[in-house]
Order: C-alpha cells, then sequence, then structure tokens
C-alpha cells in the first residue's frame, strides 16, 4: 500500500522526518508516537500535501503529490478536519462525490456510517467539533475508496462516540478496508489493527503486531 525510502521532511531546520524506511501492507495499521513526534507528517506525504525534502514515498504505487488519478482512489480525514464552514455537509459530500465519480447515494450511505445524516442539510460552521470529525470520517470513505488515511480519528469526540466510531472502523476494517491511522487515543482501536508503527523523534522506532508492540509501549 505505502511504501517510504529515505524519506526525509524538513521545515527550515526541524526535521520532521529524518530518512525514514518503511513499508505498509493492506489491512488496518496505528501509527502511533509522541506529539511532535512526525506521525502527521507522514500521513500528510501519504496524502500528497508534502513534497519529501529528500528519499520517495509510493502510495499504491505513484507519487501522492499533484496526482489527481490517486486521490480519486484514496479517502483522507485530517485533524482538525478542513471543512468549508459556509457550506452544507451535503453539499461538502456531494462535490467530493462528483470528483470522484460518485452518485448521490454514496453520500447518504457514509454519512448514515457515522450517524450524521440528519445533520446533512446545515451549514457546518454549525457544526459541534464532534459533528465535524464525523462528517469529515464520511468524506473519507465515500464510495469505498482502496486505501484511507485518518488523522486522530477519535479526537473531539464523547466517550460513547469513540466507542461508535471506533466500532465503525473495526467493522470495516473487518470487511477488508484498508487504513492507516494516526491516534493518540489508540487502545479502542488495537483489537482491530493487524500491525502498529511508532514514531518518535522522525524515526521510526517500533514496529510489528499489536502482541509485539503494546507491551513495549506499556513499558515506557
Amino acid at each position: 500500500m505505502i511504501t517510504a525510502k529515505n524519506l526525509t521532511k524538513r521545515f527550515g531546520r526541524l526535521v520532521a522526518l529524518d530518512s525514514i524506511n518503511l513499508e505498509i501492507e493492506g489491512g488496518l495499521t496505528l501509527i502511533l508516537g509522541p506529539n511532535g513526534g512526525g506521525k502527521s507528517t507522514f500521513l500528510n506525504l501519504c496524502a500528497g500535501l508534502y513534497r519529501p525534502s529528500k528519499g520517495e514515498i509510493r502510495v499504491l504505487g505513484e507519487k501522492p503529490w499533484s496526482n489527481d488519478g490517486l486521490r480519486k482512489r484514496i479517502g483522507v480525514s485530517f485533524d482538525p478536519p478542513a471543512l468549508p464552514k459556509h457550506r452544507t455537509a451535503r453539499e461538502w459530500l456531494t462535490y467530493i462525490a462528483e470528483v470522484k465519480g460518485l452518485d448521490g447515494e454514496e453520500v447518504i450511505k457514509a454519512a448514515e456510517l457515522f450517524s450524521a445524516e440528519k445533520y446533512l442539510n446545515r451549514k457546518m460552521g454549525e457544526y459541534s467539533a464532534g459533528m465535524l470529525k464525523r462528517i469529515s470520517l464520511a468524506q473519507a470513505f465515500l464510495g469505498k475508496p482502496e486505501l484511507v488515511l485518518l488523522d486522530e480519528p477519535l479526537a473531539n469526540l464523547d466517550l460513547e462516540g469513540i466507542k461508535e466510531v471506533a466500532g465503525v472502523i473495526g467493522e470495516l476494517a473487518q470487511k477488508g478496508t484498508n487504513m492507516v491511522v494516526v491516534s493518540h487515543i489508540w487502545r479502542p482501536l488495537v483489537e482491530f489493527a493487524d500491525r502498529i508503527v511508532v514514531i518518535a523523534a522522525g524515526r521510526v522506532v517500533l514496529t510489528g503486531t499489536p502482541d509485539e508492540v503494546v507491551p513495549e509501549i506499556e513499558e515506557i
């Protein structure tokens, strides 16, 4: 799904990712690590928002930046959600669906996944942080993409919402949806994960199955 070779990303003097090598296969991969460790930078490189400073990254075999064809094949949810406040959720999701060549039924299906269908006709500037998260997640899963990239999917949700959304992500993973998930709230997702990658100080410091990695994390 994703291959990174000597992948480096600098922002001025700050080295956010430092020559990482990583292969991510199908299934659900959790990316964990401390704040500022490079997790979200890696996800943004996968989504094509950043270009590498050095090295290379391939997503579904392609360079992700300036790649409209690849964008139709993947789904992305950022944190905080990048959603237009003066448009309704239905307008926004319909726009994304049209870009991907999907029909309006896919909008309803995606919204229903995250219990957001009754809010579709309200402008998103009126939404709570939790509802914005649900719409962002619905956007990511429009049309059954080949790969979904999720940045903090459980952030800004209450306890009931965390349980619900984690359950939906787990069900989709079990049905074969490929996902890469960055999350500080990771315990509700561990049971669904095929592998865990830990990124800290711009480097991959641990990788393996949940059974292999979780005990190492708990000792830190």
